[in-house]
């Protein structure tokens, strides 16, 4: 049992809260998945096990290539969107009895009294709003409570992060700008992980004027991993600065000193944390682990395995109250401030 091997963390209880993973894409390509006991990464049972109070399930809005490459015609994203919601929802209902929807805080306290995890749903790839208003607000009926303003294709809102600087440079469309100011008042929480370094800078902009809190649902440090993915040390200084928060991830192309690395260790996450610490602060760090969309020898490749970082990061210093800020006190705050 993974709970065996936390030695360090006895007598410590825990509750974690993950922003993102990628378990419900299988739903999109033809597969029946079942959230409570799977093969995949995440599921309630190993949730429970290791003290899960909340896991974030994104819907990626995958490209027609990826679709192409199964012998499968990509739907439009709203058909998209309602298998993978539709998948939630279903699991949720078998087994109402372990974990339930969540759209709040206060969805999130009564799950946790009741003894339930909390699912959020969101969208990774602000694209599923269709350039039209209506859209969000269809999608924020759908459950959706977390929006990734692009994923790696520019869409009706912006454009995607890019090794190439003019790319790069790219700021938000004009509807992006006022998507980002309507999910501000709507309770959708706007997420930077994989948006373009101009587009960032305007989202900074509106959620200052709004005084609300953004995040970067799964990212790591630029200075440590050099990849278009990560943010700068003025990045996570502005995410702090707004009360955002930054959900580690877990990929081995984003926390390894070589972004061409398929081997993802604790070690690195272990730097990546401690750098999120120096540049940003406690309040600002988080779990964002994109397990089940990363690939690669992963030393945690499997949700109860996060309890490993935890150990670590314990073993170097960090203290239990900051621990359970990484773990839960951020995300808990931020959702009350935002959802």
């Amino acid at each position: 049992m993974i709970l065996d091997k936390i030695l360090n963390l006895e007598g410590f209880v825990l509750k974690l809260i993950d922003m993102h993973c990628d378990t419900l894409l299988g739903t999109a390509y033809g597969e029946k998945v079942d959230l409570y006991e799977n093969k995949k990464a995440v599921d309630f049972k190993r949730m429970k096990a290791a003290g899960f109070s909340a896991q974030f399930f994104a819907m990626c809005l995958m490209p027609e290539q990826s679709f192409a490459e199964k012998g499968l015609q990509k739907p439009d994203d709203m058909e998209f969107m309602t298998a993978l919601s539709d998948c939630l929802y279903q699991n949720l209902e078998k087994y109402s009895d372990v974990a339930a929807f969540a759209g709040n805080r206060d969805d999130l306290v009564r799950n946790e009294r009741e003894g339930k995890l909390s699912c959020f749903l969101t969208a990774e790839d602000g694209n599923g709003i269709g350039g039209k208003r209506e859209g969000l607000e269809k999608m924020y009926q759908m459950g959706v409570r977390l929006i990734s303003i692009t994923w790696n294709m520019e869409n009706c809102l912006g454009y995607p992060n890019s090794f190439d600087p003019e790319k790069m440079a790219l700021p938000l469309k004009p509807f992006g700008c006022e998507m980002i100011d309507a999910m501000n008042k709507m309770g959708v929480i706007v997420d930077v992980s994989h948006l373009s370094d101009g587009g960032f800078w305007d989202v900074v902009r509106i959620c200052k004027e709004n005084h609300k809190p953004f995040v970067a649902s799964h990212s790591a440090c630029r200075a440590l991993t050099p990849h278009s993915r990560n943010l700068t040390d003025e990045m996570i200084r502005a995410i702090a600065e707004c009360g955002g928060t930054i959900g580690l991830n877990y990929s081995a192309g984003f926390i390894s000193p070589d972004i061409h690395s398929h081997t993802s260790r604790i070690d690195d996450m272990v730097r990546h944390m401690k750098h999120l610490y120096q540049v940003g602060g406690i309040e600002c760090m988080a779990l964002g682990g994109d397990l089940d969309g990363i690939r690669g020898d992963l030393e945690i490749d499997s949700t109860d395995k996060t309890l490993w970082l935890l150990e670590r990061l314990k073993k170097e210093g960090f203290t239990e109250s900051q621990i359970d800020k990484i773990a839960y006190d951020n995300m808990f705050r931020l959702i009350g401030e935002t959802l």
